[in-house]
């Protein structure tokens, strides 16, 4: 795929016609506009929980960074990628102000 590299002040939020779910350690998401569902694994679905509240891609990857001790180059690829998808979905939205 290709996107954008997300610079450390990029703001990402979750989209308000996204429900989600929690079940088990995955994330189930409905976007109500579209009426998809999408099934996030434990690390997505960490990543949605930390987007509860719109914050910049360089305290997403810090938070995942220290939870998961990532190195930050890999760390910063992944996340930017799942990212790009969610935001090419509908499901986040991405402000590169």
């Amino acid at each position: 795929m290709t996107h954008t590299a997300l610079s450390e002040e990029t703001r990402i939020g979750r989209r308000e016609t996204v429900v989600s779910a929690d079940v088990a350690d995955d994330a189930i998401l409905l976007d109500i506009d579209s009426g998809y569902f999408f099934q996030l694994n434990r690390t997505g679905a960490r990543i949605w929980s930390l987007l509860e509240e719109p914050q910049t891609f360089g305290q997403l990857c810090a938070s995942l960074q220290e939870q998961y001790g990532m190195e930050a180059g890999l760390c910063q690829a992944d996340v930017s990628e799942f990212v790009a998808d969610l935001n090419a979905r509908g499901i986040v939205q991405v402000d590169k102000g």
